[in-house]
């Protein structure tokens, strides 16, 4: 009973980083949690709590999460702030997932047999009941 949206495109930028590509991904993510919120706001659905956003990136979760961090790298200001405004404002929650569960991996990571056989067969092989 919980909208997801399964989004994948690639970036418009080169980061030099993984820490600035997963902060341009995490603003992309926020900019659609807004566009949903707005829309289910419209037709009447009321939306209660923050929304998650799962990352596995530790470095970018801590700084989006914790007020007094600072941001190292300006370049990435942009991105930073606009996250940790909506973190701040409770619309979005930053949420660790380890990249055993993580199911975005199985396109972006190389996994071992098993991991990626775990992460696969829900997705390809869905059970009705």
């Amino acid at each position: 009973s919980t909208p997801i949206k399964w989004y994948s495109k690639r970036q418009n930028t080169v980061e030099s980083s993984t820490y600035g590509s997963e902060f341009v991904a995490a603003r992309i993510a926020k900019d659609m949690v807004v566009e949903w919120h707005y829309k289910l706001h419209m037709v009447g659905v009321p939306v209660i709590g923050p929304s998650l956003l799962f990352g596995d990136n530790l470095s970018v979760i801590t700084s989006s999460t914790i007020p007094s961090s600072s941001l190292m790298k300006k370049h990435n200001a942009i991105a930073y702030h606009s996250v940790c405004e909506e973190v701040a404002a409770d619309v979005v929650q930053m949420v660790h997932i380890s990249s055993s569960i993580n199911l975005a991996d199985i396109l972006t990571k190389p996994l071992n047999g098993p991991v990626h056989r775990k992460l696969v067969h829900p997705v390809l092989f869905r059970q009705h009941g």
